[in-house]
């Protein structure tokens, strides 16, 4: 029985400690809660500040990847119209070679000259 008592006694005194600690720590929080209020609070300007730079800062990066994504789809934009303009222009100079135009003219009824043109001159 005297164990028990000794036992039952021991957690009581673990129970009052534990208490009083807890009640020690919440005290201490308490404390340095009022002062970090007191040394928070004349900074809260700056503080403002510092997340308007933060949330300018995000922003800025955003437009930047934006930019850099619009001027990666115009460079594909102007490199698959360069080479359409290519494709274009090399089938334009294959058609208006004279030997090209002779053949798409045969099929109107047209000859080629055998002869250089001459030059018709008026006297006034």
């Amino acid at each position: 029985m005297q164990e028990q008592n000794a036992n039952s006694n021991t957690e009581t005194l673990k129970e009052k400690k534990s208490s009083k600690n807890l009640a020690a720590i919440m005290t201490k929080v308490d404390a340095a809660g009022e002062t970090g209020m007191k040394k928070v609070l004349p900074n809260m300007p700056f503080l403002f500040f510092l997340v308007l730079l933060a949330a300018v800062h995000i922003a800025n990066s955003h437009l930047a990847e934006n930019y850099a994504r619009n001027i990666t789809k115009a460079e594909k934009e102007v490199k698959n119209l360069r080479w359409q303009y290519m494709t274009t222009t090399s089938g334009l100079m294959q058609k208006s070679k004279q030997s090209e135009v002779a053949k798409l003219v045969k099929t109107q009824g047209l000859k080629e000259l055998r002869i250089p043109p001459y030059k018709i001159t008026v006297k006034e």
